[in-house]
């Protein structure tokens, strides 16, 4: 596990192979890659957060892995808390009891939710106020649209919104996705990414240029 605390002056921010964090946020259990940000507020435990991907203000992120160049805005939650609806009640005294008195909690529930990963690929945006439902998978170059609720796996370069959320369209045609999947720019060195930056703005040159490896 790699976990570092370091914070900026407002303005002055760079973000170096060591992730910037702020001090606000709570943070268990986590790997953290290169030239990542966590922003005010954030509570992340159980995670992976891997190089170049960040989160706005006031996150909530559990038992998630989180790939590279993600973009998470403000209050965004990642495998929210479960209820066992099938139980006589829903009430976490019945797995929580150590709270109550009842004796040891019930390390298996929480298991259960552990095993219900939600996985994020790379350069996917979640917006504002989305909601990413335990077992989901969002692909590679996904967009999740603001106060979205996901609740089933979201294909790669998919744009969906809406409760529960749907696809609205896809970022570019299926010639241009598969070719995007195939160069895996996500995984160059930061020297090349750096050299390379002005050929993203027009994806079509972008795919002749680095489509065929």
């Amino acid at each position: 596990m790699r976990y570092y605390k370091s914070f900026n002056e407002p303005g002055k921010k760079k973000l170096s192979v060591d992730p910037l964090i702020d001090p606000t946020s709570s943070i268990t259990d986590t790997y953290i890659g290169k030239y990542t940000e966590i922003g005010k507020n954030n509570s992340i435990a159980e995670s992976s957060i891997n190089d170049y991907s960040y989160t706005c203000e006031n996150c909530q992120i559990i038992y998630s892995e989180i790939a590279k160049f993600v973009n998470i805005a403000s209050y965004v939650r990642l495998n929210p808390g479960q209820h066992p609806m099938q139980w006589a009640s829903q009430h976490h005294f019945l797995y929580r009891k150590n709270m109550y008195g009842f004796g040891e909690d019930d390390d298996s529930f929480f298991e259960w939710r552990r095993n219900k990963k939600v996985t994020i690929g790379n350069d996917v945006w979640l917006g504002h106020n989305s909601l990413i439902m335990g077992g989901v998978s969002v692909g590679d170059g996904a967009v999740v649209g603001s106060c979205s609720v996901v609740t089933k796996d979201v294909a790669p370069y998919s744009v969906v919104a809406g409760v529960p959320a749907k696809v609205i369209k896809y970022r570019f045609n299926e010639e241009i996705i598969e070719k995007m999947l195939e160069i895996k720019w996500w995984d160059w060195p930061h020297e090349v990414i750096g050299k390379r930056l002005g050929d993203f703005k027009d994806t079509k040159y972008f795919i002749r240029k680095y489509g065929n490896g």
